[in-house]
């Protein structure tokens, strides 16, 4: 189909959705239902009837970003403005369900204790800051002034919410800590815990023993575990799609012009009375510090300066998405030489180190023949400087061993090192120059970035033309027509990471936006991410709920199959202990050793060489002493065990200090693991409603 009949299509689609749109629109008009719909919502959302007011929501996420932008200096990507987005509305929900549950509870603060705050006789630290003798008294005259002083009035209503805020929390926080005391009995036993020990001998059945042949699991049993533990196999909305991706990043042609306008800097940067104030003015990528370095402190890429006379600027060199120049400021004599060096590295097994050799003599030749030694090592080296040729800049003597110091310090500058044996590898280097000179360098930087107008632009419009004609002409069609591969993902609500893309929540949102709206194959809008723009086509939508029987079966049979597994190792094991009653004529009769645990705390999970086993643990500290126990089911195996001592902590042992820091410890893990639950429980009971994808 060429363009112009797709062209023609598209025009008669369009023409027929706007007769549609406009018989549509002239019968709501009759109902007056379509004011209700140009009116929208009131707000971005509601929880409990509490509105969530797009200024609330604009402005925390604002204060997000300008807190971002003053820690580094650059604006949110746009998956952190994403990330932001989805915590400002977090928490604004948060805060209203929290809100809801304190007037149920009647945990109110009044305007006398407000009024208490603010003038009392201890006024709150954030008031009395600004009212604070000398002395440390309170000026109550200048308090009583700004309060009536009609200018303060926004003032003092910001500072009345945020003190009324805190005090409610604090409420809060002591209404739950009311209800989660720790008692004395809670100390002791935690005392006894941390302090009681028990030593024991062990024979250990590990479940893996027992071979696959052994074990079979019916359809019935698959089907009945999935009745029983239907709980187990809810799962959030999901989605299945189809993608192609556009790139956003750097050409090769924005690297060239990022070139282009360092080389344009360099004549300028040269006659520069301030350098710091050019790099400043001219907005470096790289802050300027101009402090004295020697020659091993410069990096490789500012290196080329050491070789330059005084003012002096280096030629654009790349490195790690940037380019940069550097400008010899000013040079003195040091006391210690480093040399410039290139490295090639071979690396070897016993199998290739011959012929490793012969590729390093065959280097040798090449570069004595006029051959480059940095394109050489572009292509061979195994070193991670192959990519700049291998360049390390300056090095010191002391960086390596005597062999191979030797030879860079004592060979001549122009010259190639012989093969040198460095662990698996062998090592050629290439001594560039040689310098006491210690140096203050200016560096001027920019990252290369993809040109906006040109580069990005050109990618959005090719995306957009993509996702028109693939509505037109098919998904898989286009992207053959366009040569691009086609990919497919899977994502689930709830969870921004997706195999192939990465973390991405604006993608994620997205799918969540198109799902309420759509059904499945359909394509939206390309997605703008920030290194890609994606293209995708729904293929399928799982609602959330319980998943299939058939998406689980295999989860369930390798369950029911450990079980079987533990319960065969169970049954086996309890045998033999009918006819060995000891833990020495046990261990003989399957080919087992007796091994030992000592002074294992009742705290502790993990027994030294069997791995986390907590019911075993707990079990040595319930069992009789010289007693062999009977099986006892662990995580990985099965034990049969003779407590051999044990010793019961002293409760007479506890301090006034531990017993204060450990009910400190128990109230806030309990704090903690209540208030996580609490919140859920309310979270699951609270009526939330985002309105926000209708503004999107």
């Amino acid at each position: 189909m060429g363009l112009m009949d797709r062209l023609r299509n598209s025009t008669k689609i369009i023409f027929w959705v706007l007769i549609l749109a406009f018989g549509l629109l002239w019968g709501l008009a009759d109902t007056g239902a379509i004011d209700a719909v140009m009116l929208g919502p009131r707000s971005l959302g509601e929880v409990n009837g509490q509105a969530i007011s797009s200024e609330d929501y604009n402005g925390r996420i604002n204060a997000y970003t300008q807190r971002y932008q003053e820690a580094t200096g650059d604006a949110p990507t746009m998956e952190m403005r994403a990330y932001y987005e989805e915590l400002a509305w977090d928490e604004l929900v948060v805060e209203r369900i929290i809100a809801s549950e304190m007037e149920r509870l009647g945990i109110l603060v009044t305007d006398e204790e407000i009024v208490d705050m603010i003038t009392g006789v201890t006024p709150h630290p954030m008031v009395a800051q600004f009212f604070t003798r000398e002395d440390g008294s309170i000026d109550r005259l200048a308090m009583q002034a700004a309060i009536e002083a009609p200018e303060n009035t926004d003032i003092w209503i910001n500072i009345e919410n945020q003190l009324r805020e805190q005090r409610s929390r604090e409420k809060l926080n002591a209404y739950i800590e009311s209800s989660l005391r720790i008692s004395d009995s809670e100390i002791r036993e935690e005392y006894r815990r941390e302090n009681s020990t028990a030593s024991f001998s062990f024979v250990r059945f590990p479940y893996s023993a027992v071979d696959e042949s052994e074990i079979t699991v019916s359809d019935a049993e698959i089907r009945s575990y999935y009745r029983a533990n239907s709980d187990k196999f809810k799962q959030d909305m999901t989605w299945r799609f189809k993608y192609v991706e556009f790139s956003k990043l750097p050409t090769a042609q924005d690297t060239i012009r990022t070139y282009e306008e360092l080389n344009s800097l360099r004549e300028e940067f040269a006659t520069a009375a301030d350098d710091s104030f050019f790099v400043t003015r001219n907005f470096s990528d790289a802050p300027f510090s101009g402090g004295w370095l020697n020659a091993s402190e410069v990096n490789w890429f500012l290196a080329d300066a050491l070789q330059l006379p005084v003012g002096g600027v280096t030629q654009p060199v790349a490195h790690e998405g940037n380019v940069s120049i550097a400008k010899n400021i000013e040079t003195r004599r040091g006391t210690t030489s480093y040399t410039r060096v290139r490295l090639i590295r071979l690396n070897f097994s016993e199998g290739t180190k011959n012929a490793m050799m012969s590729q390093a003599r065959d280097i040798l030749s090449r570069v004595g023949g006029g051959e480059s030694f940095a394109d050489i090592a572009r292509v061979n080296s195994n070193d991670p400087t192959s990519e700049r040729g291998g360049d390390l800049g300056y090095v010191g003597r002391s960086d390596y061993s005597s062999t191979i110091g030797n030879a860079i310090f004592n060979g001549r500058v122009g010259t190639v090192t012989n093969p040198m044996e460095d662990g698996n590898s062998y090592v050629i280097y290439q001594i560039v120059d040689r310098t006491n000179l210690e140096i203050r360098v200016g560096q001027f930087t920019r990252r290369i970035e993809a040109d906006p107008g040109e580069t990005i632009s050109r990618q959005l419009e090719q995306a957009q033309d993509f996702q028109e004609f693939a509505i037109l002409d098919g998904f898989d069609q286009e992207a053959e027509r366009n040569n691009l591969t086609v990919r497919e993902a899977f994502a689930t609500e709830g969870v921004p990471f997706t195999a192939g893309i990465g973390q991405s929540r604006i993608l994620l949102n997205e799918l969540v936006k198109v799902s309420r709206l759509t059904r499945t194959n359909a394509i939206p809008e390309f997605i703008e991410l920030d290194d890609k723009i994606l293209v995708v086509e729904i293929t399928e939508i799982v609602p959330e709920g319980t998943r299939p029987l058939d998406e689980v079966r295999a989860q369930i049979e390798t369950t029911l199959r450990t079980d079987k597994r533990k319960e065969i190792t169970s049954n086996r094991v309890s045998a033999l202990l009918s006819a060995n009653v000891t833990l020495d004529a046990l261990a003989q009769a399957d080919g087992k050793q007796v091994q030992s645990a000592s002074t294992l705390r009742m705290s502790t999970n993990t027994i030294p060489g069997a791995g986390r086993e907590p019911a075993v643990i707990g079990a040595a500290f319930g069992a009789e002493l010289n007693t062999v126990s009977s099986v006892i089911s662990g995580e990985n195996a099965a034990f049969v065990i003779a407590v051999n001592e044990r010793t019961e902590a002293d409760i007479a042992g506890i301090t006034a200090t531990y017993r204060q820091q450990t009910r400190q410890r128990l109230a806030q893990g309990k704090s903690q693991a209540f208030q996580e639950v609490w919140l859920e429980r309310l979270k699951d009971n609270a009526s939330i409603t985002d309105y926000r994808g209708f503004y999107n």
